[in-house]
């Protein structure tokens, strides 16, 4: 992630942030024409639903249905221009395959590919079994093995000999190579997992980067490899199960434009970025489960992955941040929707000096659950503990646009031991995500879960400042050199004794086809994790109107300028504009409107009471007041941002 994304944050506090209402979204039945790709690329709805089409690119766009049943030019006359937008209903249930004229092809056998998708209405299908049915791979072993050391040197050789649906099975040993899978429907598979040890030598770049549908990678190790440990890009169905990643410096296990996938029973550490990563999908279709991430920048990223995507029944331990699904407009598929987080134990995030971070993973510091940019998202039955942030931290991102969290659900969470606060909703603009049942001692507002319920009442109300100024101040901490640095392969190194595959080598082999249709996947089952038993929870960090006074110079002197002063101003300088409006004569209903704008209208109403609201003969020179003093905090805002290096 780059620092643009925060420099544009702290920019656009200036902008939004003062203003008390949250920023609706759009309709839920939309898609979004991208440049060369629709998202979601998989649609359910009911029949007679309406379908909005937007264009989001930056060039025309159609929609055309392969049947004819429905396109977007008719009524319209033309193609989408950037901007625009329309809409379709379909009446009669079925699974409807559409494209795009302008940017799709025909294969040989007359299908569509490139910018495509599916609509499906009606009960007929789901998006996890059309998805699934896109796979060029098969999906069952063909009976051949393809052994490695005894029949080929090496595991690209045995990769290379191998047809679809074969086995290449490796023997325990060092094996000192990057192996590039193009062949769909192989599995992998290490005898030990424990011995089988893929090394990079931190000169190699991946260890296994897989480009064909189907291909499962099974109980290994892969370290020291300069990218990435074991990484899907632009397939249908994937699965790495009993993998562990070590030193991988950018990610450890990673699957990128993917769908349908599953990554179980694995470990990562000492990734700058992340030691889990699932981006650019929508649907995704995939789950995370029984999993351990610990010594990264962070535990899990998930940059614009959405749609049927499950974190769930893990642990997250002593990263700089745990977990954070978010939305970034350098990747396609924004924003980030449809993530569950579920049945975690996340704990003890917010690590200095023993895990290597980036720009943004340090940003990220200390908190457990961190949504940025979110929709429609649910965080539940977590249990998180001793995080030296936020336990859970909802907040929205700017990037080249802003990307609002709204509609996400927080609820039934267990939280404790958080250094600043463990609930945080942040900002600078938010639209509609509520809180309820979570045992939390602390929060920030400091009546959350009253204020945003989830069954009643959800107030736009205004509490971006405060949430975002550790992240901000964090970013000038880490552009000017003051975050700890780790070199490659510093990170602690956790003792060789996973465990193993079931019944190792002579486990089915199972081709990763229809993978999230196929699981054996309760949601309900999802419950919240028990504290272990010795496990001390942390006090809180000194922490004023939800800004740590611990956190060093730039997050504290961020938050003075970007929290502290306008929160003053509203409270101090109300009370004062109050006590002035009731003392004067007059009529009531004059006072009971300037009453509701000072209170209601955070620090925008207190200014424009101060430079209005007065008798006329001092109105010039209030309004001169008011205009100077907000000028010189803008000064001192801009002055900040300078002088740490991000403007």
């Amino acid at each position: 992630m780059q620092r643009t994304v925060f420099v544009a944050m702290g920019i656009g506090i200036v902008g939004l942030a003062v203003v008390g209402c949250g920023v609706e979204g759009g309709d839920d039945t939309e898609v979004r024409m991208l440049d060369n790709s629709f998202a979601p690329f998989v649609l359910e709805i009911d029949p007679g639903d309406p379908v909005t089409f937007v264009n989001a690119g930056r060039v025309e766009h159609n929609a055309i249905a392969v049947d004819g049943t429905f396109d977007t030019l008719e009524g319209a006359g033309a193609n989408q221009q950037p901007g625009e937008a329309f809409e379709v209903v379909v009446d009669e249930p079925g699974v409807y395959e559409y494209f795009c004229s302008l940017h799709a092809t025909q294969n040989d056998a007359g299908e569509w590919e490139g910018m495509a998708g599916t609509l499906i209405v009606g009960e007929v299908a789901t998006a996890a079994d059309v998805a699934a049915a896109e796979s060029s791979a098969p999906d069952t072993w063909t009976g051949v093995t393809r052994a490695v050391p005894d029949a080929y040197p090496t595991i690209q050789s045995a990769v290379d000999a191998a047809d679809p649906g074969d086995l290449v099975l490796v023997e325990p040993g060092v094996y000192k190579e990057s192996i590039a899978v193009t062949t769909p429907g192989i599995t992998i598979r290490g005898t030990d997992r424990n011995g089988v040890i893929l090394d990079g030598e931190l000169t190699r770049e991946n260890g296994i980067v897989v480009t064909a549908d189907g291909v499962a990678v099974e109980n290994m190790t892969a370290r020291g490899y300069t990218v990435n440990g074991f990484f899907w890009t632009g397939v249908t169905g994937y699965r790495g199960s009993y993998l562990t990643a070590i030193d991988d410096w950018v990610y450890g296990i990673y699957a990128f434009d993917s769908v349908d996938g599953l990554f179980e029973h694995s470990y990562a550490s000492g990734s700058w970025d992340a030691g889990f990563y699932i981006g650019q999908c929508d649907p995704c279709n995939a789950v995370v489960t029984d999993v351990l991430a610990e010594f990264n920048g962070l535990g899990y990223s998930g940059t614009n992955s959405s749609g049927n995507i499950w974190i769930v029944n893990s642990e997250w331990r002593h990263n700089v941040g745990g977990i954070v699904p978010n939305t970034l407009d350098t990747e396609l598929l924004p924003p980030v929707n449809n993530v569950v987080v579920a049945g975690n134990y996340v704990h003890d995030n917010g690590e200095e000096g023993r895990a290597p971070t980036g720009t943004f993973q340090w940003a990220s510091y200390g908190n457990g659950v961190m949504i940025a940019g979110a929709r429609d998202s649910v965080i539940r039955n977590n249990l998180v503990v001793n995080n030296r942030g936020a336990g859970v931290l909802v907040m929205s991102m700017i990037d080249a646009n802003v990307w609002p969290s709204g509609g996400n659900e927080v609820r039934d969470n267990v939280i404790m031991g958080s250094g600043r606060a463990d609930l945080m909703l942040g900002g600078p603009a938010e639209r509609g995500s509520c809180f309820r049942d979570n045992d939390a001692q602390t929060s920030v507002p400091y009546t959350l879960q009253l204020l945003h319920r989830c069954d009643g009442i959800s107030l736009p109300l205004w509490y971006g400042l405060a949430a975002s100024s550790e992240p901000l101040g964090r970013l000038i901490e880490a552009e000017r050199g003051l975050a700890p640095h780790l070199e490659h392969g510093e990170a602690p190194k956790p003792e060789l004794a996973f465990e193993q595959l079931p019944e190792g080598a002579d486990a089915p082999v199972v081709p990763a086809v229809n993978v999230f249709a196929s699981l054996d996947f309760d949601p309900s089952a999802i419950v919240t994790p028990e504290l272990p038993s010795g496990v001390e929870v942390a006090g809180r960090r000194p922490v004023a109107f939800g800004v740590a006074l611990d956190g060093g110079l730039w997050p504290v002197l961020v938050g003075g300028i970007v929290w502290w002063v306008p929160l003053l101003t509203w409270l101090v300088g109300g009370a004062w504009a109050l006590w002035r409006i009731w003392r004067r004569e007059g009529e009531i209903t004059p006072k009971v409107v300037w009453t509701i704008v000072v209170a209601a209208v955070p620090v925008v109403g207190v200014l424009v009471y101060l430079a209005f609201g007065s008798p006329a003969a001092k109105r010039g020179r209030r309004a001169g007041a008011v205009l100077l003093g907000t000028l010189v905090w803008l000064g001192a805002f801009v002055g900040t941002f300078a002088a740490g290096g991000l403007l």
